[in-house]
């Protein structure tokens, strides 16, 4: 059995563990009290868990739950896992409705269902974790690599390298240009001591195959011709390898696609992107509620991070600065000042925490991202959200393209997708498939897998430089 197949039956064990273990606490939570009994015994609750645990394996099974991609932030498997449990607790219910083989307390079995959903996340949580670990050991690993050595070809590589679960170990490049055979692309956030190598061409597939053990290619050539395309993927099939393609809609609509089926014709359809229709109206709320708990609870800390900036350096203890945000208005953008008073305040942001124009307290401030809380403020007044696309400087927005411009459609926020990924240190602009896979996938699951990455990445100490 190889690895893959292992982790896939540990993981629907580890599943029935999670929901036995929930009908387990369930129960005696129910009845450790001392007040409350039931007419049956704890093995016979019991029996009813492994009934629902062999029920959601069946419904994570169809929700494609044990597949072994990943989305980003797992937001769609969480999406999914919320959904398969609903209609698990819905079917065991159905159950212990039309067949009563056992006069159940309802109150018990709705608590035992909570503890699933709570267990489940835990638990998932943990076996990604470990599929993690396990794949940067070089342990499961699929080996592979990239066709198409361009910007396209170099951005899946970063992809595919800050996501280890995924399982790849991406032997280098292949591509048609003969000029940069045998070069190697060094890659800025790679942490790699050598370049990746461009290893050759199409010629290349059956000696990599044979002696470096390649199994998967990416073809990530979009603006290459259909028959270039076409011709590589059967390459490689005929070599027994998986493809996949990066398709020509990659820009734009990449996030914004949904495959459909005509008559047994597959076609890519541009999918609607609006939220659920009060999800505007109440993430208003929540900000507003928020941000104004926020500025009470923080009040100490707000005030002893403005005394430490005025005492640190000479000059305002606010940096206010002209930013772009919803449907392209500017607006007056707060942070506390973490650079001298003289430093450009549009120059390019500092990409390095020695940069000579950062306060010894503003690199502390960085660090900790405390240098935002101001911006609790641009919240209260309606100009941001906790959660969007960082807001950009207006000679910056200047120069968007139309796909660009895609991110101006949604409130600018505090934190966001790309202020948690591997790739914070680059420019935002560099990155703008973050904020596409945000403006595509907006709801409040999303925003609350934000705010806790956000608040965990804070506690670490991985803010900006």
């Amino acid at each position: 059995m190889n690895y893959f197949k292992l982790m896939h039956l540990a993981q629907r064990l580890a599943d029935f563990c999670a929901v036995i273990l929930s009908f387990l606490l369930g129960y005696f939570l129910y009845v450790d009290d001392g007040v409350r009994s039931v007419s049956y015994s704890l093995l016979e609750f019991l029996s009813l868990g492994a009934v629902a645990g062999f029920i959601f394996i069946l419904i994570f099974q169809s929700v494609r739950l044990y597949e072994q991609n990943t989305s980003l932030l797992n937001v769609v498997e969480t999406r999914r896992l919320f959904v398969a449990w609903v209609f698990g607790a819905l079917a065991l219910f159905s159950a212990t409705f039309y067949v009563r083989f056992l006069d159940l307390s309802r109150l018990m079995v709705t608590a035992s269902l909570g503890i699933t959903f709570i267990l489940l996340l835990l638990e998932r949580a943990i076996f990604y974790r470990i599929h993690m670990w396990v794949n940067m050991a070089n342990r499961g690993h699929r080996i592979a690599a990239i066709y198409g050595a361009g910007v396209v070809g170099k951005h899946l590589l970063k992809r595919i390298y800050h996501s280890p679960a995924l399982g790849f170990s991406v032997l280098g490049f292949l591509d048609d240009d003969t000029t940069i055979w045998g070069k190697e692309i060094r890659l800025r956030d790679l942490h790699e001591k050598r370049g990746v190598p461009v290893l050759g061409g199409l010629d290349k597939l059956d000696f990599l195959q044979k002696q470096k053990g390649l199994s998967e290619v990416f073809i990530a050539m979009p603006t290459a011709s259909y028959q270039r395309n076409l011709e590589v993927a059967s390459a490689c099939r005929k070599l027994g390898m998986s493809v996949s393609v990066v398709p020509p809609t990659y820009g734009r609509q990449m996030h914004y696609i949904d495959i459909k089926e005509i008559g047994g014709i597959p076609v890519l359809r541009e999918k609607d992107i609006r939220p659920y229709f009060l999800y505007p109206f109440f993430k208003r709320i929540f900000d507003v509620v928020v941000s104004g708990a926020a500025i009470v609870f923080l009040s100490p800390v707000i005030m002893l991070v403005a005394l430490g900036v005025k005492i640190d350096s000479p000059g305002p203890i606010l940096f206010r600065q002209r930013r772009v945000g919803f449907n392209g208005q500017e607006f007056d953008f707060f942070k506390f000042r973490s650079m001298y008073a003289d430093a450009n305040p549009y120059a390019l942001t500092p990409r390095a925490g020695d940069d000579p124009r950062i306060t010894k307290f503003g690199r502390w401030l960085r660090r900790s991202s405390l240098d935002e809380l101001p911006q609790f403020f641009n919240v209260i007044r309606g100009e941001m959200s906790i959660v969007g696309p960082r807001p950009e400087m207006p000679f910056i927005v200047s120069q968007y393209n139309e796909e660009q411009r895609e991110r101006l459609k949604v409130k600018p926020g505090i934190t966001g997708v790309w202020q948690i990924s591997a790739v914070r240190g680059e420019p935002i602009h560099a990155n703008m498939e973050y904020d596409l896979f945000y403006i595509a996938n907006q709801s409040f699951l999303l925003d609350v897998v934000i705010m806790i990455k956000t608040i965990l990445t804070a506690i670490r100490g991985i803010g900006a430089v």
